[in-house]
């Protein structure tokens, strides 16, 4: 792993809310077991949702966006991230668990390039608070451009509903799948 994509993931989980230093070792541990195993595939890496927003909880997942250059189907991917990331996590996880009462599930949503170009509904979230980790190519930058276009042109609209949210298009229109 290089100097400079550690430097990032270092910035970044400093910048997060994190209740102690395990906690803060075991999000950096994540990250940098995904970037190393991933290595020459991975093209993305975006961390999206409450952590991103700075509302996490002792229970909150920790939203990933995972852009590969290949990848198997989806039940595969989901297979070889938990054999290959969350299993080397393990002992570290279930010390946070055990001492410190933090639950820090990773979520990980695993695309290929080809799939990522299209529009997915957690965009709408990845648009408005987002940590890029990862992204020599661009593509998360272009998700997130694009995405806030698509967003003032269907005048997309985030309602709340007591403590949750959902994205509301005023158009109407079904975006998934729209190109990017």
């Amino acid at each position: 792993m290089n100097r400079r994509v550690i430097f990032v993931i270092e910035k970044c989980v400093s910048e997060l809310k994190t209740f102690s230093p395990l906690h803060r070792k075991y999000i950096l541990c994540a990250l940098e077991r995904i970037i190393e195993y991933y290595a020459n595939s991975l093209l993305g890496l975006a961390i999206f949702g409450s952590y991103a927003r700075g509302e996490n909880r002792k229970n909150s997942d920790l939203d990933l966006l995972i852009i590969l250059k290949e990848a198997q189907s989806l039940s595969g991917r989901i297979r070889e991230f938990v054999e290959n990331v969350e299993l080397a996590l393990e002992p570290l996880g279930q010390q946070l668990y055990e001492n410190e009462d933090i639950l820090c599930e990773l979520s990980p949503y695993i695309l290929e390039k080809e799939e990522a170009l299209k529009f997915h509904p957690i965009y709408f979230d990845l648009t408005e608070h987002n940590k890029i980790l990862f992204d020599p190519e661009g593509i998360i930058s272009r998700i997130i451009k694009s995405t806030k276009s698509l967003m003032k042109e269907y005048g997309a609209k985030k309602s709340e509903l007591g403590n949750f949210w959902e994205w509301k298009i005023e158009s109407g229109k079904f975006l998934g799948g729209t190109e990017l």
